[in-house]
């Protein structure tokens, strides 16, 4: 399967207009981050041609990693002059191309569900049935 995430969908993230040279360079890193993507999670290429909802997803985060190199190529944390001084999220500063936890979390597992840390799962879930209606007290005749 072929990268989902296109150059037009990192300017339609984007919150600057994006030069020449960034866009050239942003398709390689959406290259970059699809492998890194589908190293880590190599179902998702699958998953991604069965639902367009979830192709949207992983297109929404390859973009996002890209953007936050976009934003920061540099890796700076801090900057200061004189009277100005300008601090970035340690989390963004880094200037490396990397999918975040919440994002592996988004992403789930194969078997379409998270990590299954603190998961609730109902009674008869993996059943074909559904579940006993939960009948809120006072309700019932």
């Amino acid at each position: 399967m072929a990268n989902p995430a296109t150059v037009d969908d990192l300017i339609r993230r984007s919150l600057r207009p994006l030069s020449d040279d960034e866009k050239r360079v942003g398709e390689q890193w959406l290259e970059d981050a699809w492998a890194i993507l589908t190293t880590q999670k190599p179902f998702v290429a699958e998953k991604v041609d069965q639902s367009g909802s979830y192709r949207s997803l992983v297109v929404q985060i390859l973009c996002a990693m890209v953007i936050r190199v976009l934003n920061n190529p540099d890796g700076k944390y801090q900057e200061s002059g004189d009277d100005y001084s300008y601090s970035r999220d340690a989390a963004v500063s880094t200037g490396a191309l990397y999918i975040s936890e919440s994002e592996l979390g988004l992403i789930g597992n194969s078997d379409g569900g998270g990590s299954a840390a603190f998961t609730i799962k109902p009674r008869g879930w993996y059943l074909d049935t559904p579940p006993d209606p939960w009948v809120p007290i006072g309700s019932a005749p």
